[in-house]
């Protein structure tokens, strides 16, 4: 079961990834974002929310919006995209790490992904999220918190 949810968090984020480079390729117009954040109260047994932020050039499969969090638990980060419909986005201060997380570590100015070193993220001036594939930038995600 341990291997199965390893292999769906691979499978969930090899899509976003070339979703995000296909959608990087193209000179799509500028969409408003104005997605309302709401935090939510603390749960048991989670990690420290250091951060989210919303891709807004793909969708899952069922049409909803993705956003990535940024999770610390003692001396590891993680990375997860998370889902949502509308416009009201509810963010946890200590939200689960999920099975799809990925633990990633920091190398200099950026973080790099612990199960695949050629996936790379960092914050730009403007503390947006940048995806990397191979040192390419494939996706830029607009900062939510």
């Amino acid at each position: 079961m341990k291997n199965f949810a390893k292999i769906s968090a691979l499978v969930l984020l090899v899509i976003t990834i070339a979703s995000c480079e296909r959608s990087a390729k193209t000179d799509a117009a500028k969409t408003d974002s104005t997605v309302a954040v709401k935090t939510a109260p603390m749960k048991v047994d989670s990690g420290k929310l250091i951060g989210a932020w919303h891709d807004e050039a793909i969708k899952s499969d069922k049409g909803e919006e993705i956003a990535y969090e940024v999770i610390s638990s003692g001396h590891k980060v993680y990375i997860q995209a998370i889902t949502f419909t509308g416009t009201n986005l509810t963010l946890n201060d200590t939200p689960p790490i999920t099975p799809s997380a990925s633990e990633i570590k920091r190398d200099g100015d950026k973080y790099v992904s612990v199960e695949r070193p050629d996936e790379s993220y960092k914050i730009d001036k403007e503390g947006n999220l940048e995806l990397y594939d191979k040192g390419v930038l494939v996706a830029t995600c607009k900062k939510l918190l």
